[in-house]
């Protein structure tokens, strides 16, 4: 049985700068009456505002401008920013900018998106960069976290004097204790299979379809025969192993 974390109340919850991929590879939450619902990422984050720094990939608009979307990379995966009502919050936005994207998380149909608040175009593309470090160095305290909170686990299972050991010991809050502990039942619940020979299929095939500027995305989902579910972790993991690079959005090109 799954263990639901209830978010503090707040006025305005804080925007958390994360990865698009904290976002997709975690797990929605929803929660009653008045109580926000959440991400719940694999490291233990809450996370219900997001803010994201990536390239705009696609931009789509109705033509009646009631509904527009963009669709942004930041390099671990992509995800879209829906406005709806006649919401003007893209104009400006073109397909290749840098955007930073500050909105609230949302699943519909299995898919997680945010619905924007604020949009900022970003003229200074070393601030990707920058962010990159800061989320890296967030990452690093997370694990450092989550691999404290696991080993002091296992000198107790009650989890109340779990939660006041590490609120004592190391200020760690209640609500992020439970939610680490949720966090690994739902790695243990959706480990991924086995991915070996289907990661050396997708490399072999960027580096078929790479002319010179890296093998384009799309191209590698329909050569793949794979779906798009399938073979987005695929290529983050590849990405993430430094077997390839994004040379420009949506390419990916092998080391």
């Amino acid at each position: 049985m799954p263990l639901f974390i209830f978010m503090p109340e707040q006025k305005r919850l804080t925007a958390v700068k994360c990865t698009i991929k904290d976002l997709t590879s975690g797990q929605y939450i929803k929660q009653e009456g008045f109580n926000p619902n959440y991400i719940l990422t694999p490291l233990g984050r809450m996370i219900s505002r997001a803010r994201i720094m990536a390239f705009v990939v696609h931009k789509y608009q109705s033509e009646n401008r009631e509904y527009s979307a963009i669709t942004i990379d930041d390099g671990t995966d992509t995800i879209r920013a829906k406005a709806f009502k006649g919401m003007l919050i893209f104009d400006g936005v073109e397909q290749g900018d840098l955007v930073d994207v500050i909105g609230k998380v949302r699943q519909w149909n299995e898919e997680i998106y945010i619905i924007p608040e604020i949009v900022y175009k970003v003229e200074d593309l070393n601030s990707i960069t920058l962010r990159r470090l800061e989320l890296k160095k967030q990452e690093e305290e997370d694990r450092k976290i989550k691999k404290m909170v696991q080993e002091k686990q296992k000198e107790t299972s009650d989890l109340d004097e779990l939660k006041r050991l590490m609120q004592e010991r190391h200020h760690i809050e209640p609500e992020r204790v439970e939610a680490i502990i949720a966090s690994e039942e739902m790695t243990e619940t959706e480990k991924p299979k086995d991915t070996g020979k289907s990661k050396e299929q997708v490399l072999e095939l960027i580096e078929k379809l790479d002319s010179g500027e890296g093998a384009d995305y799309t191209d590698i989902i329909e050569e793949s025969g794979l779906d798009e579910q399938t073979i987005d972790p695929i290529i983050n993991e590849l990405l993430a192993d430094g077997a390839c690079f994004e040379p420009k959005p949506g390419r990916i090109k092998k080391l």
